[in-house]
């Protein structure tokens, strides 16, 4: 009995002191600088102003689930990076609007640039409200805007203000950097909209308020993605930390640990959620046999149930094939999922 509780005391202390390294965020396989006290401020004002709206976000993402599995091959087919997939859900939510100086469908183009790319626009058939049609267009557009300006970051920043505008402003000021580039308002934005719903929609349990530490409140900084810069209120942070675990050397990019859950019917949100391990697990200095059991808990975030172990953000609970979250299936009927090392 004596072994057992200093086992369970070794464990809590454990917790107590895991220790998360900090992942760069990248757009496009390019790092988004982070460490500039400028640009986590400007991230993290608009995934803010996403939160503001985040009664919204579930259905956007839902949308995403039906956009995405059509646009991606697409993105691929033309050797488009996938993160493009994110700029039609801050250009148009999915919709085919038509913006006030003219752009319309999913990718909002404009009528000329339209017909330059090989769509039809007319009174009786506008392409640019056809999404297969309209997305091999934007796709060659991004082709020519990478060739023009050797960079993605700067691809997507002519999207919003074309190549001609970005060329010149590279030109003028000497730097290559959209970050450090003195742009108009919308497109020194335009790049951290697109960051923004990529983290929020990837990574939802790092930002949803109420899911494990409150990301607005300093007092909790050793588990926020918001840094412990002082500040003159909760809501005036200088920069942002996205905290991950460390990265795996193997294929995946992750280790993965066997775990059971325990049934719950009647799950909402707040509640405990216990998981039983099924095989040893080591993060960080932190050693747990298997058939522990570990509870935390879960939050419903567009339809998925994230849950917060006590690992700050390196354990994340995954479904058995490794996506974030786990149906509330799943947790109904105790099934098999996994503790993903990130």
């Amino acid at each position: 009995m004596r072994y057992s509780i200093r086992h369970i005391l070794f464990v809590i202390c454990c917790f107590a002191v895991v220790t998360v390294s900090a992942r760069q965020v990248n757009f496009c396989g390019e790092s988004v600088p982070l460490e500039k006290e400028f640009v986590s401020y400007r991230l993290m004002d608009v995934i803010k102003g996403n939160l503001r709206h985040r009664n919204f976000l579930p259905f956007l993402k839902a949308k995403t689930d039906i956009y995405f599995p059509l646009i991606i091959p697409i993105l691929q087919q033309y050797n488009i990076p996938e993160d493009f997939k994110y700029l039609p859900v801050v250009e148009s939510g999915f919709t085919n609007a038509t913006s006030p100086v003219g752009a319309q469908g999913v990718w909002q183009f404009m009528p000329a640039t339209a017909a330059a790319l090989g769509l039809e626009v007319s009174y009786n058939n506008d392409e640019r409200n056809h999404l297969l049609k309209s997305t091999h267009a934007a796709c060659r557009y991004l082709q020519q805007l990478h060739e023009q300006l050797h960079s993605w970051t700067l691809a997507a920043a002519a999207y919003n203000a074309g190549a001609g505008n970005i060329s010149r402003n590279v030109k003028r000021q000497g730097s290559k950097d959209y970050y450090q580039l003195m742009l108009n308002s919308e497109t020194a934005q335009y790049l951290y909209k697109i960051i923004a719903i990529k983290q929020l929609f990837e990574s939802p349990e790092l930002y949803m308020p109420g899911f494990g530490y409150n990301v607005f409140d300093k007092s909790t900084v050793n588990g926020s993605v918001f840094s412990s810069a002082p500040a003159a209120s909760n809501s005036d942070f200088k920069s942002i930390r996205i905290n991950m675990g460390k990265q795996s050397s193997s294929k995946t990019g992750y280790v993965a640990y066997a775990a059971r859950l325990q049934s719950n019917m009647g799950f909402q949100d707040g509640q405990l959620v216990s998981i039983l391990l099924l095989d040893d697990l080591q993060s960080n200095g932190v050693y747990i046999r298997k058939n522990t059991k570990l509870s935390g808990r879960g939050w419903l975030v567009s339809n998925r149930i994230y849950v917060d172990l006590g690992f700050g953000n390196t354990i994340v609970l995954c479904d058995k094939v490794g996506n974030k979250g786990v149906p509330p299936d799943i947790l109904k009927s105790g099934g098999d999922v996994r503790l993903k090392q990130i």
